[in-house]
């Protein structure tokens, strides 16, 4: 992960976890912690050094197995191996925009939170596609809340980056970071948002780590990487190809070429 999101993510542990700011009024002794997309690449940061105190429970899950991972998906968006409100936070961290179905995903964080459980999502507004194994999403700060209430969670606060985040930290992401809630609910509406949540996640295309990897490197991608090595004038209409050309070797001819 990048440097300013690490800082962000310190900076909801300290203001969310460590104070008074808890959603219940008694902070639970030991927060179980669930880090979504937690798999440590080569040198970089990760989480888990924010809560390994005694005051946290830290798990970390992915979809391959690899340094920090404690829990491995089989389904990135049906988490068969983590029971129902059984974290009192969930982060996740340059996850989402890889996601292509992050609103299932929402809902699955929605179902493993504890009530009055909280969530902090980081992720890029902006930035250099980089895939692993996709890239698929931006996130602007109308995403927090919208994201939020589809799960049927509460938000708290959502930050898009524009300045620099301490020393060390770049803006060329922009990063997107929302701070959600989990409500306590009555049993019947409770019940009402279980269900709507398990219809969110069985609508969603079930997916492994090589289907993922598949739909990256599937025809679709090759036929576009493809069409992206053909200059685009040579791929229009041939009215507006003609035309192109003309103008190209106006601009040829005035500079000499």
């Amino acid at each position: 992960m990048h440097r300013s999101s690490y800082l962000k993510m310190t900076a909801f542990r300290d203001s969310y976890l460590e104070g008074p700011r808890f959603g219940t009024a008694t902070r639970p002794e030991v927060l179980r912690v669930l880090d979504l997309g937690a798999r440590a690449v080569r040198d970089q940061d990760s989480y888990r050094d924010l809560f390994s105190s005694a005051s946290f429970d830290y798990v970390g899950t992915d979809m391959e197995a690899g340094n920090n991972v404690d829990i491995v998906l089989a389904d990135p968006h049906d988490w068969t191996e983590v029971e129902s409100s059984s974290f009192d936070v969930v982060i996740s961290g340059q996850t989402l925009e890889h996601d292509p179905e992050f609103w299932v995903t929402i809902a699955e964080v929605a179902r493993v939170l504890r009530p009055n459980g909280l969530c902090c999502l980081i992720a890029p507004s902006t930035g250099p596609m980089h895939r692993y194994p996709l890239d698929c999403w931006r996130f602007y700060a109308d995403a927090g809340p919208a994201m939020l209430s589809w799960a049927g969670l509460e938000q708290i606060e959502t930050h898009v980056e524009t300045k620099r985040w301490g020393k060390g930290s770049g803006i060329e992401w922009g990063d997107f970071m929302v701070i959600g809630r989990k409500p306590e609910l009555s049993p019947s509406d409770q019940s009402e948002l279980d269900t709507r949540l398990a219809t969110i996640v069985s609508l969603g295309t079930k997916r492994s780590a090589r289907t993922i990897e598949q739909t990256r490197v599937g025809s679709a991608t090759k036929n576009f990487e493809a069409k992206a090595k053909v200059p685009i004038w040579k791929r229009c209409p041939y009215p507006v190809r003609a035309a192109f050309a003309r103008t190209r070797s106006s601009i040829g001819e005035r500079l000499g070429r």
